[in-house]
């Protein structure tokens, strides 16, 4: 029943194609797109859908001059599974690492959904200097609901081979419902299970502090530098839920909240028309 039958090395990343750079951690795959020279912002994606989560706001990023950074976190996409901890401070070092390899000009924009939204928040609070404005887009916060068995070891693992892939891939079609290019991402998507670690970092991260962790001392921290804010969040998401939204909005006194009724947890997928708005406006 394990789909992972291939090997994330060089000549399998030859045939695919992208951009990568070895990082402390390992091999990372990235995208630059917009004009060399153009204000730098950094797009951080969630916990399961890769740089390609992005698709929808680049087009609109390009057309406002901004040089456009994504990347495929640890675990995803065609970026490597390394056997450690998969935890908040992994991936804050992977974004930092990263930004600092590539030369990126100081100081950049750094968009975060989901997941992203909370490794978003730790690099801001650690690097306040490098940040220009900072965007959340449904972000974990604390208090993200996680299934128990899947922290038993052992049994966790059986769990996610036999059932927790399924439902993640179902999870993914929710957030792209109604998108007519739902194949097309439903196919990119269930290819990165079939890559050597996946759900070993799946595991991981499902075990440690980035989804579960409470982010609000970083969030102190990020009002403290009094850095400005937009926070963009979907009534009807039903993963990040208001009283999340209500922790940041006591966190941020002065974060420009900007929330889209009916909107669920793929806000940028279901929505992206008034996302790219509210993210054009603000960064303007």
């Amino acid at each position: 029943l394990d789909p992972e039958k291939r090997e994330l090395g060089d000549a399998e990343r030859e045939r695919l194609g992208g951009t990568y750079t070895s990082l402390s951690d390992g091999v990372t795959h990235y995208r630059l797109d917009g004009p060399d020279g153009g204000r730098p912002i950094v797009l951080v994606h969630g916990g399961t859908v890769p740089l390609w989560a992005w698709d929808k706001q680049i087009q609109t990023l390009k057309e406002e001059g901004y040089q456009i950074l994504r990347y495929d976190m640890y675990g995803r996409g065609y970026s490597d599974r390394p056997a450690i901890s998969y935890d908040r401070e992994l991936y804050r070092r992977q974004l930092s690492e990263l930004v600092d390899q590539l030369g990126l000009a100081l100081p950049f924009d750094v968009m975060g959904c989901s997941l992203g939204g909370g490794t978003a928040i730790n690099f801001t609070a650690q690097y306040p200097q490098k940040v220009r404005k900072l965007i959340l887009i449904s972000p974990v916060v604390n208090h993200y609901k996680i299934p128990s068995l899947f922290r038993i070891p052992v049994l966790g693992e059986f769990m996610v081979r036999i059932v927790g892939l399924k439902l993640m891939t179902r999870r993914f079609k929710s957030l792209i419902e109604g998108s007519p290019e739902s194949k097309k991402y439903t196919k990119l998507y269930t290819e990165q299970m079939t890559y050597h670690g996946f759900q070993r970092s799946l595991l991981s991260m499902l075990r440690n502090d980035a989804i579960s962790g409470d982010y609000g001392h970083s969030l102190q921290a990020v009002g403290r530098h009094e850095h400005a804010v937009l926070l963009i969040w979907g009534t009807a998401d039903k993963e990040i839920t208001q009283p999340m939204i209500s922790k940041i909005q006591s966190y941020l006194p002065h974060l420009d909240y900007q929330p889209i009724d009916g909107a669920g947890h793929g806000i940028v997928f279901q929505k992206s028309d008034l996302v790219n708005a509210l993210i054009r406006d603000f960064l303007r």
